[in-house]
């Protein structure tokens, strides 16, 4: 049985609890029951001390200190005295009893302390000399309460660390029980997210270590969903850019396919062979500047741009002069407002920015139509009044291969991939692309720079 993390800590927090208690119950115990050996010892002594002055005086007071008789009725009164004390008493003369009430067997050794039983009950015998070395006094007293006092002590010691025991064990577990239960709820959030539901979060509830595990638990859910999240788009992306490129090739192959099987097999003028030759040659070109862009795109992202000091002013005024006559064609006019401008940026990429800006912005305009080229500070902004878009195709304008006018772009060559190639430019630039455009009214494209002086 695998054990959870709070049980553990509740099993080794008793057991060593347990075990410091019963070491402080037993070490307690002793520590008493040796005070309280000692305290009788000391008593016993100041009791034999007691009976031996005592014996001493009245053994002066009867005039025998000279005398040779024996003192023997003084004895046995003492020895009926301490007797009725619980006491027993012994008189030797040398090597010779001369009184004793003990039944069994003792030791007489000179100032000594010791414990024996007799009739097994617990005695504390000392013997001493008295009367001037003449006599030695053996006595003996009943302490057999010290054993009955030793038992008490471990019986109610024992019963007060059950009790501790009991008590400790039903509040740690509780105590622990209630500390691990965000643990535990943090657990049964994981299995409910390794089941694939990502949705859930771990309670945060107080201001303990657990609730911060719980946020940082939640901020890293939160972060993992955002990383999915994109990771999901990513490939929607990216399925969509391929689905997009499959439709987009498919349509100049057919173009390619089908004019060249005319071109070999059908019996027709050369007048309209050279038509189907010059739409081959068309289709070809346009599938060589979607493979062109996509290379771009490519390179900008895979490369290491180098940055510089640029003219924003330079590159625009060059990006009109090389449309100037696309614009002719067109019919649209181009009107430029420059104004000294200094960006960090790599000039070949700033220049194919604003032209291809520059070229959808002319493809906008009907006859009469302007384009509009200025720039100062950190901005440059390129503004046409041509058609305009909605707010739905605002949305997708840097989508690659989309095309707020299918018909019309197909048929001037364009791919959809121009504004997707420019927001790539941008965010290599660490700047930032904002359109504002309403159907009707024109389009105004601002180019934000935050490295300028």
């Amino acid at each position: 049985m695998k054990l959870k993390f709070w049980q553990k800590t509740y099993i080794f927090t008793l057991v060593l609890f347990l075990i410091c208690l019963n070491v402080g119950v037993l070490s307690l115990t002793f520590y008493t029951y040796r005070n309280t050996v000692e305290a009788t010892e000391t008593a016993v002594i100041a009791e034999q001390h007691y009976a031996a002055m005592s014996f001493e005086r009245d053994y002066e007071s009867i005039g025998i200190v000279n005398s040779y008789s024996s003192p023997s009725l003084l004895m046995q009164s003492y020895g009926a005295h301490y007797a009725n004390k619980d006491a027993r008493i012994a008189f030797e003369e040398g090597s010779e009893v001369v009184y004793s009430n003990f039944t069994n067997e003792y030791k007489s050794d000179s100032n000594s302390l010791y414990h024996t039983d007799f009739d097994e009950k617990r005695h504390i015998v000392i013997s001493s000399e008295i009367c001037n070395g003449r006599y030695k006094m053996i006595f003996a007293k009943n302490v057999e309460s010290l054993d009955s006092e030793f038992s008490s002590l471990m019986i109610t010691y024992t019963l007060t660390a059950v009790v501790v025991s009991v008590v400790l064990a039903i509040c740690l577990l509780l105590i622990l029980k209630n500390l691990s239960e965000p643990l535990e709820k943090l657990r049964k959030t994981t299995e409910v997210i390794e089941s694939g539901d990502f949705s859930v979060t771990a309670e945060e509830k107080g201001n303990d270590d657990f609730t911060l595990l719980a946020k940082s638990f939640n901020a890293m859910l939160a972060k993992i969903n955002e990383q999915m999240t994109t990771l999901e788009r990513e490939a929607e992306r990216k399925q969509m850019l391929v689905d997009n490129m499959a439709h987009e090739l498919r349509t100049p192959l057919t173009s390619i396919q089908g004019y060249a099987e005319f071109i070999e097999k059908a019996n027709t003028t050369e007048e309209r062979r050279l038509i189907a030759a010059q739409y081959i040659s068309s289709e070809a070109k346009r599938l060589q500047k979607i493979s062109q862009i996509l290379l771009d795109g490519a390179f900008i992202r895979e490369s290491e741009i180098e940055m510089a000091e640029t003219d924003l002013g330079a590159v625009l005024t060059d990006v009109a002069e090389k449309l100037k006559s696309k614009a002719e064609s067109a019919q649209v006019e181009i009107v430029c407002d420059i104004a000294p401008s200094t960006v960090k940026g790599n000039e070949t990429l700033l220049s194919m920015l604003f032209y291809n800006l520059t070229e959808n912005a002319i493809k906008a305009c009907s006859a009469g139509g302007t384009v509009k080229l200025y720039c100062s500070g950190n901005e440059a902004v390129v503004e046409d009044n041509g058609k305009g878009m909605t707010e739905e195709q605002l949305l997708h304008i840097t989508e690659p291969f989309y095309r707020t006018d299918k018909s019309r772009s197909r048929a001037e060559g364009g791919a959809g991939l121009g504004l997707a190639l420019c927001k790539q430019i941008v965010n290599t630039h660490g700047a930032q692309i904002r359109f504002e455009s309403e159907a009707g009214k024109g389009t105004k494209i601002s180019v934000v720079f935050t490295t300028w002086q």
